[in-house]
């Protein structure tokens, strides 16, 4: 049980070196919420919960990125959508869609695709397109 609980903290420790980085990039996020609890738990000394904390973090980070590989390749697949540079953020099935596309009709297509995507629960559109 000592061992185990030496290896986690080792563990816990070398993982927590990279956090203060993850943390600039998704503080805002479930993932990164847990990533700063889990540094908040490890200071207090409590490597249990710091581990546990750090484990939801990772498990939510890499389901956003999974669900943001899914929308680029579905904007990618489809004709009327893989001309258009779209950045994609996922945060717990909320997709942000940012860019620049050729009207508001293109726009709403957009929109469509990502909504169509297995795992999206909310779309926040924040594309634009020339207005004359």
């Amino acid at each position: 049980m000592k061992t185990t609980i030496s290896i986690l903290a080792v563990a816990t420790a070398a993982i927590l070196s990279i956090v203060p980085m993850q943390q600039a990039f998704c503080q805002d996020s479930a993932a990164g919420q847990q990533m700063q609890k889990s540094g908040q738990a490890i200071k207090s000394g409590n490597v249990a919960d710091s581990a546990e904390h750090l484990y939801h973090g990772t498990v939510d980070e890499i389901s956003d990125a999974t669900l943001t590989t899914k929308v680029k390749s579905a904007l990618l697949s489809d004709d009327r959508t893989r001309k258009y540079s779209i950045h994609v953020e996922s945060d717990q099935g909320n997709v942000t869609i940012d860019g620049a596309v050729g009207s508001h009709s293109s726009a709403k297509y957009v929109q469509s695709v990502v909504a169509a995507v297995e795992g999206v629960r909310n779309v926040d559109n924040k594309l634009t397109w020339p207005t004359s």
